[in-house]
């Protein structure tokens, strides 16, 4: 009886191990497969967007996208990275056109007025099918708006009014109230600030603000006069602007364009001119002259070695 029980469970050994390889043989299947459904993103890095939508003097509409990836720690711009932008209203998406990424790793895309009827939209910026980067999106909700500004003056008194409108459900328009608006002045490298705090719209989306006095403007007083909205979480970014002659007139002063030591480089004394060219041409012809001495020892060393082979 012993030896019989034995037979039978050395028989049963071999149908165990085929039922582990079995089990072995599936699950590096089950792996592979995994591995090939990720072939596609692998070896590719991930790429963040950040959507923004700015809106200009009510004409024009600017979408952008800024485009970073994570380089040792820290996030990073990338340039020449196409963006895909779309506008998604009632459940349907519609292409509204395409960007490559700047040097500041910024994609933007101009679009028309009529681009944004009234109401709520939802604009979108996406990375798709990139050969270094997983496909990624990101959206950004924006609700239409209508931006202006006027610059009235009586007497002495110079005023900015600025309304701030929006609409309702059903498409009326509203005011839209305690919206921070900043007030600019168009420099040549930045913006000036008018005021440490921003204005705010009242009840009626309204600002009245005074405008100050003693800036200074081109040769004939003009200034750009700027109103934005800053990254609003309804309206996003609004920027209005509008040129008037309410600055200083740029006097050019005759004696700047005399040939001084103080003048700028194109009015420098000749004097100056003649003696900073002559040392250029001093230093530039010892150095050519060192060349030629060079070459000419070079050439007597040649002419040495020829006559002492001879002998």
């Amino acid at each position: 009886m012993k030896t019989i029980m034995k037979k039978i469970n050395t028989n049963r050994f071999p149908g165990r191990v085929v039922m582990l390889v079995a089990c072995v043989f599936c699950y590096a299947t089950l792996l592979s497969a995994q591995s090939d459904g990720g072939d596609e993103d692998s070896g590719k890095s991930e790429a963040i967007i950040e959507c923004r939508f700015k809106g200009v003097n009510n004409r024009t509409i600017v979408l952008e996208a800024i485009v970073k990836t994570k380089e040792d720690d820290s996030y990073v711009r990338v340039e020449g990275t196409k963006v895909n932008f779309y506008l998604t209203d009632d459940d349907t998406e519609k292409p509204l056109g395409t960007s490559i990424s700047n040097g500041r790793g910024v994609a933007a895309l101009y679009l028309p007025e009529n681009a944004m009827p009234p109401g709520i939209h939802i604009f979108t910026a996406s990375i798709e099918n990139d050969p270094r980067f997983i496909d990624s999106r990101e959206e950004v909700s924006v609700k239409g708006s209508n931006f202006n500004m006027s610059l009235e003056s009586e007497g002495s008194a110079r005023q900015v009014h600025i309304t701030l409108s929006t609409t309702d459900d059903e498409g009326n328009e509203i005011p839209a109230p305690e919206v921070d608006v900043n007030l600019y002045v168009k420099r040549m490298f930045g913006l000036l600030r008018l005021s440490e705090d921003p204005e705010t719209t009242d009840e009626d989306g309204e600002i009245v603000a005074d405008f100050p006095e003693g800036i200074p403007g081109d040769t004939s007083g003009n200034l750009i006069v700027v109103a934005q909205v800053e990254e609003h979480e309804d309206f996003g970014t609004l920027i209005f602007q509008r040129k008037i002659n309410w600055g200083i007139p740029l006097k050019i002063d005759p004696i700047q364009n005399e040939r001084e030591l103080w003048s700028s480089r194109a009015n420098a004394p000749l004097y100056l001119i003649a003696i900073v060219n002559s040392m250029l041409i001093g230093i530039w012809g010892v150095i050519l002259y060192v060349v030629y001495l060079a070459f000419r020892i070079k050439k007597l060393g040649r002419k040495d070695d020829s006559v002492s082979h001879a002998h």
